[in-house]
């Protein structure tokens, strides 16, 4: 029974988590880095996240960014709150991965 409440909790708010994605926008909270892959299939930004997080079916610990027309290198090593959405890209290397597209950003 001790475990069941933890439990309950866990699935409610990976639930809660999964649902939001599903509807479009996500805000994620971390620290933004640069990142480099072999053959370049990369955005070069990851955002580190404070926790795992569980959206459309898989768990994060840390998200690729595409930052569109946003200037990133004032944001690098910083922690900051991003708005956006996720979606799949595809390369030849790496083959399917997700990325988080970013429609805001702030320092906290």
């Amino acid at each position: 029974m001790k475990y069941l409440i933890p439990f309950m909790l866990f699935v409610f708010l990976a639930s809660a988590a999964f649902a939001d994605s599903q509807q479009g926008e996500l805000k994620l909270t971390g620290t933004v880095r640069r990142v480099m892959a072999i053959g370049g299939e990369t955005t070069g930004w990851a955002l580190v996240l404070d926790f795992e997080t569980a959206a459309d079916g898989m768990v994060f610990r840390e998200i690729e960014l595409d930052p569109g027309d946003t200037k990133m290198e004032q944001y690098k090593n910083q922690h900051v709150e991003v708005t956006g959405t996720l979606f799949d890209k595809t390369g030849v290397e790496r083959g399917k991965y997700t990325v988080f597209q970013i429609r805001s950003i702030k320092m906290e």
